[in-house]
């Protein structure tokens, strides 16, 4: 039975295409509707899609403990500590776990207004500024005049935070000035400094500019800190490997959004390059379907994406990129395949020839897809977190990309060659409304004897007359007998 349906001859795939053109198009819709929604009406999205820390900035942390603790512990401790998006998934062995976050600085925007509201304070007009890092964990404190160092670990003490001041180096002129002092003689500095001795210029502190740069704790070594109290582990110094972070990859907004452009950019660039060879590949009435059967495959799967708000990160626009050459792949096959019953069956409507195309293909086309399916479904069931949505993202676009295949790429075929030969026709200024390889035999002799007709010219009297000469003339030239008039010029002989 599974052989009958799948070599099975008779399927009318173009005389339903108008149903399946309506399909496609209210998908689409829905999809492109669902992305504005998400941007402007649906309350808590903001956005068209659910960007993860590739394409917003965040950080990514591998921790492994040294006890079996839950998944579902370490999500209760995020949320107990603030983090509102984060992911948690088990990675490598039974107790590590891939902690994704889109927080990506150790320090909060309430946290940094505190730092500088705290130095404003106690340094009142002598304050000039403060310079945050990205990651958080370095800040740069600059000064109308140079201050005691050693103050500042007052004011962190005070909001509680870890700072690790800058190290503090002489310069050659304080070392030497330093060397010719005598036993018990103070130093006496010519330079406006509070100091005895200046410093020297160096990457954590510059004199000529007051500025000094103060290291704090990373997002990393914060977030260590916080687990080991929110799940009662034992501290650094008693036990390092309670709480052991692996590995710390970390992406700041900015970086998120160029990958965003480029991401959508690789999208086009492949978009065109595929139309550029099914150009020299096939034909120009073949390029436009192919290249938007693939637009379509593309829509769809991130219309989906946008609908349920799943997290679209840099692995998704991998799958689609994937999907695009899945897709083009069996629209080659089909392709291949008409243009080679375009030649074959030269009697056939383009109607008929795609039908038969792609009954001849459909067998393989099924075959392949609900293949490539089973792994992917494989990968979506054993899999979690990231690798799970790839694994998502290409099941949808093995699905869609071989129904684009023969119900959106295969019918653009007649649309487009029916457009251009119309193109072509007005261009020559003659009325071809019939493409020939649309005609049967019979209507074709019947169009080629009314062309024949219409363009023999009228004659007139006299040429007919004259026509009627030359034709009279011509039989008397021809010599009787057999084969050239042997049988004659044999008689004579004798």
């Amino acid at each position: 039975m599974l052989e009958k349906f799948l070599y099975k001859t008779d399927r009318d795939f173009m005389g339903k295409r108008k149903k399946f053109y309506i399909l496609s198009l209210t998908l689409i819709a829905i999809s492109l509707i669902t992305l504005v929604l998400n941007a402007f009406v649906i309350p808590g999205r903001k956005q068209m899609l659910n960007y993860g820390i590739d394409f917003m900035g965040g950080t990514q942390i591998q921790v492994e403990f040294d006890r079996k603790i839950p998944a579902s512990n370490v999500r209760k401790a995020m949320s107990k500590l603030g983090y509102a998006d984060f992911d948690v998934v088990q990675f490598g062995g039974v107790n590590s776990y891939q902690i994704r976050m889109r927080d990506f600085s150790s320090l909060s925007e309430a946290k940094k207004t505190l730092i500088k509201d705290t130095f404003l304070k106690a340094y009142s007009t002598d304050f000039f500024r403060v310079r945050f890092s990205e990651s958080g964990d370095h800040l740069k404190v600059r000064f109308y005049k140079p201050v005691e160092i050693a103050a500042f670990n007052a004011i962190f003490g005070k909001l509680g935070i870890k700072a690790t001041l800058p190290t503090v180096e002489l310069s050659q002129e304080a070392i030497e000035y330093q060397a010719k002092l005598k036993k018990g003689e103070k130093p006496k500095w010519g330079k406006a400094h509070p100091y005895t001795l200046d410093y020297k210029e160096g990457a954590g502190i510059s004199p000529q500019r007051n500025e000094y740069t103060i290291t704090l704790d990373s997002i990393s070594e914060k977030l260590e800190k916080d687990l080991r109290v929110q799940l009662n582990l034992p501290s650094a110094e008693e036990n390092p490997k309670a709480c052991n972070i692996l590995s710390v990859e970390s992406r700041g907004p900015q970086v998120g959004k160029r990958l965003r452009i480029n991401g959508i950019l690789s999208i086009l660039y492949a978009l065109g390059f595929i139309l550029i060879y099914i150009v020299l590949r096939f034909d120009l009435k073949f390029a436009p379907g192919a290249v938007i059967a693939l637009i379509h495959d593309v829509i769809i799967t991130v219309g989906i994406f946008a609908i349920f708000y799943l997290e679209f990160s840099l692995p998704i626009l991998a799958a689609l990129l994937t999907i695009v050459g899945y897709s083009l792949n069996d629209t080659i096959v089909i392709y291949d395949r008409i243009r080679e019953n375009i030649i074959k069956l030269r009697s056939g409507s383009l109607s008929k020839v795609i039908n038969q195309s792609l009954n001849e293909t459909f067998s393989r086309t099924l075959l392949t897809s609900v293949t490539t399916f089973l792994a992917v479904f494989a990968i979506f069931v054993v899999s979690e977190g990231v690798l799970q949505k790839f694994a998502l993202a290409m099941g949808i676009g093995v699905i869609i990309g071989t129904y684009s295949s023969i119900f959106v790429a295969s019918p653009m075929v007649i649309w487009f060659s029916e457009r251009f030969d119309l193109i072509s026709a007005k261009a020559s200024g003659r009325a071809s409304e019939v493409e020939p390889m649309e005609m049967d035999q019979e209507e074709r002799a019947a169009v080629s004897k009314e062309s024949a007709s219409e363009e023999a010219p009228e004659l007139s009297e006299e040429e007919q007359q004259e026509r009627a000469v030359k034709k009279a003339k011509a039989q008397k030239r021809k010599p009787k007998g057999g084969r050239g008039g042997n049988r004659g010029r044999a008689k004579k002989k004798k």
